[in-house]
Parts: C-alpha cells; structure tokens; sequence
C-alpha cells in the first residue's frame, strides 16, 4: 500500500486542480455569459468578478503558501476547495452586479493554490520526470472543461443560469473533498516512498528552501528578470485572460450560447493536447525556444479570431489555437528552472507569479471597457496578437539583455 500510495496522491493532485481549473475557471467564461442574458448585465459590469478574482489570487499566494507550508496539505487543500465551490453556490442568492465581488474574493483563495500545491506535491513525491507528471496532472482540468462547457450552456438554456452554478459548485467540492483524503505533502510523512527512490540532496533544498519562503528583499536583477518574464513568457498566458470572453464574443456575433460552450470545449481541446505536447518538444528544443513556438501559436489563434470572426470554422480552429495558452503554468516552470537555482526555485517562483498576477489586475475591466465602448472583441484580438509576438522577439534578445543562467544571488 505504501508503495502505491505515490499514485493515490498523483491522482489526488490531478482531482484538486481539475475541481480549480477545470470546474471553477474553466466554465466561468460560459456561466458569466448566461447572467448577462439573462440578467440584462454588461459586460463591464460583471468585470469586477474576474478583476478581484486575479487580484486577491496574487494577494492571498502571500499567505497560502505560508499555509502550504506550515499546516495539514488536506486541510489547506480542503479549505481552498471550499473557497472555490463557495465562490459558485453563492451566485444564487446574489441581486446586483455588485454582489459578484464576493464571488471572485473567494475564487482568488482558491486559485492561489492552484499550480503552487501541484508543483509542490510532485516535486516531493517524484524525483524522476517531475515535468511530464506535473502535466499529466493539469491534463484533466482541459478534459473535465471541454466535457463540461457544452453540457453547462446547454443546461443554462434549458434550466437557467441559477441551477448550473448550483451543478458547478457541488460538483468542485465533491471533488475538492475526494483530493484531500487522497494528498499527503511529503512521503516521509506517511511512511512512504517517492517514485524514484529518495534523493538526500533534494530532501535537503527542500528544508532550506521552505526556511525562505518568501523571505527577504527582492534585488534590481530579480526585479529585471521578473520584469523580461512579465513581457515575454508570461505572454502565454494572455490566451487564458481571454478564454473567458469567448462565449460573449460568439453571442456578440449572433451565435446563441450553446455555440459559445462548444468553442470554449475546442479551447479545452487544445489546453490538454499543448500540456502533453508541451513537455515533449521542451526535451526537444529547450524551454525557451519551446515557450516561442507557443507564442506564436497563440499570437497566430487572435489574429484568426480576429480576421475571421463569424466564419465558424476558423473561429473551432483559433479556439483550439487558443488553448495553447494553457501550457504556461509549465512554460514558467521550466524557465524557472533554468533561471533559478533549485534552493531558491519556490521562493522567485512565488514571488514572480505574485508580481505577473497583479500586473495583469487591470486586464479584464479594459478588456470589458474597450467591448461596451467599440460592441467588437477585434481590437482586444489584435492587441493580444500582437503583444504575444512582441514576447516572442523579445526571447530572442536574452542574452543581450543578460537574462541567462543563475541571477548572482544564486549562484554565490
């Protein structure tokens, strides 16, 4: 039992952030599309869910990995599941824009913990090929969101928007409550073994890296590493600012909403197919290069929904394209860790995800803004298009930059 308890945890991981990702986030796009109709609501309106939803997910990694760190991995894991099915079952009761807030308070709780925990768990329970079963286990969120979303728009439409976010929100907790019977944060703590054998030296950095969690100053080279991730390989993951606005473009074209839910399932057809392709051509080419290639691919899935819009073809096309976007959880990773020595990895991880997040605070209310002002995501499509291919280029330009090896710090 204790040598396959690795498995029940890998599984407990792919359950927690299939309930986050693949049930909260995932369908909110097409959940926040169905109150605007049925609400009478703006688009702009209901932008304050999905701005303090990424606000309080950089504010609370402050706190949550502390927790992480310090109490019961079920406990926290559970409580964050809570957080996010909370997030969805309160939706009923709401009577004004206003009261969306609350909701996404509580979705940024829970999706603070969203890559962090995963990341955490496999890099203590498996000492070979972290990178190919950290992908297998953000796989099923692009699985369960490509099952859910057209079932979700069609439910919306035959029993209303109320009783689908009641579906959503107990279906996340069921979830939530079978991952964290499953997860435990380290094997020594349950008597068990890590795939792979242990690894003393890994043991080791563990233990000094969590006695700097968080810790300390941040110095101008970090700040300019940061900075290059911010405008480069954080580009990847504009597509997953905009995946939720898909359902509203497709109704903004005269598609009803069901046609908004099976372009959300080709996004997640793409998510799961680029986290199993992802690992594969970074062994091949590396992890910049790889991250390139992604963003041109998404760069190349705006300009389609951009130039196409209204030709439904192409739009199942740039939508799958589109769902590329969701590799870059491991992008990040796997430039972190070419960047980062692995004692200091969780700390400038944390901290450059705190920073990407609340930088990109901003994004959803503009988003909404440019829409009500223009009734056309074209503009919002060929900026996006063109931000994504400006970080391509600007990876080509690292060495010049000095954004190479190990920051100073580290390397001491």
């Amino acid at each position: 039992m204790r040598k396959n308890r690795v498995w029940f945890v890998f599984f407990g991981c792919m359950l927690f952030y299939g309930a986050l990702m693949g049930v909260q986030y995932n369908c909110s796009g097409v959940l926040i599309s169905g109150i605007m109709s049925a609400e009478g609501y703006s688009s702009s309106s209901l932008s304050g869910f999905f701005t303090l939803r990424n606000t309080f997910q950089a504010v609370a990694m402050l706190f949550t990995a502390q927790f992480l760190r310090r109490y019961d991995i079920r406990l926290v894991s559970f409580t964050a599941g809570v957080a996010s099915a909370a997030s969805l079952l309160l939706m009923v009761l709401y009577r004004s824009p206003r009261m969306w807030l609350l909701s996404g308070f509580l979705a940024g709780m829970g999706n603070s913990l969203s890559m962090l925990l995963p990341t955490s768990v496999i890099n203590a329970w498996f000492t070979k090929r972290k990178g190919s079963f950290l992908g297998f286990v953000t796989m099923l969120s692009g699985v369960l969101g490509m099952l859910l979303n057209p079932v979700i728009s069609r439910y919306i439409s035959i029993h209303g928007w109320k009783n689908a976010a009641l579906l959503l929100g107990f279906l996340s907790l069921g979830l939530h409550l079978l991952a964290s019977l499953l997860l435990a944060k380290r094997p020594e703590d349950v008597g068990a073994e890590p795939y792979g054998g242990f690894d003393p030296e890994a043991i080791l950095s563990d233990v000094r890296t969590n006695t700097r969690l968080l810790d300390g100053g941040i110095t101008i080279h970090e700040f300019k590493i940061y900075l290059f991730i911010l405008l480069s390989v954080s580009m990847t993951s504009k597509g997953i600012q905009m995946t939720s606005y898909i359902p509203q473009y497709s109704t903004s074209l005269g598609y009803p909403l069901e046609v908004g839910g099976r372009l959300t399932s080709a996004i997640m057809i793409g998510n799961f197919t680029a986290k199993f392709l992802f690992g594969i051509i970074c062994d091949w080419l590396g992890a910049w290069r790889s991250t390139q290639v992604f963003l041109a691919i998404i760069g190349l899935s705006f300009f389609l929904l951009a130039a196409f819009g209204g030709v439904l073809p192409v739009m199942y096309l740039a939508c799958v394209l589109l769902g590329f976007s969701y590799m870059s959880g491991l992008a990040l990773s796997m430039v972190a860790v070419e960047l980062f020595d692995r004692d200091h990895f969780e700390t400038q991880y944390s901290r450059n995800s705190i920073f990407s997040t609340l930088v990109t605070v901003p994004l959803p209310y503009l988003i909404s803004k440019v829409f009500d002002l223009t009734g056309s995501f074209r503009l919002i499509f060929l900026t996006f298009s063109a931000l994504l291919w400006f970080g391509l280029l600007l990876i080509s330009l690292r060495h010049r930059l000095g954004i190479t090896g190990k920051t100073p710090a580290e390397s001491a």
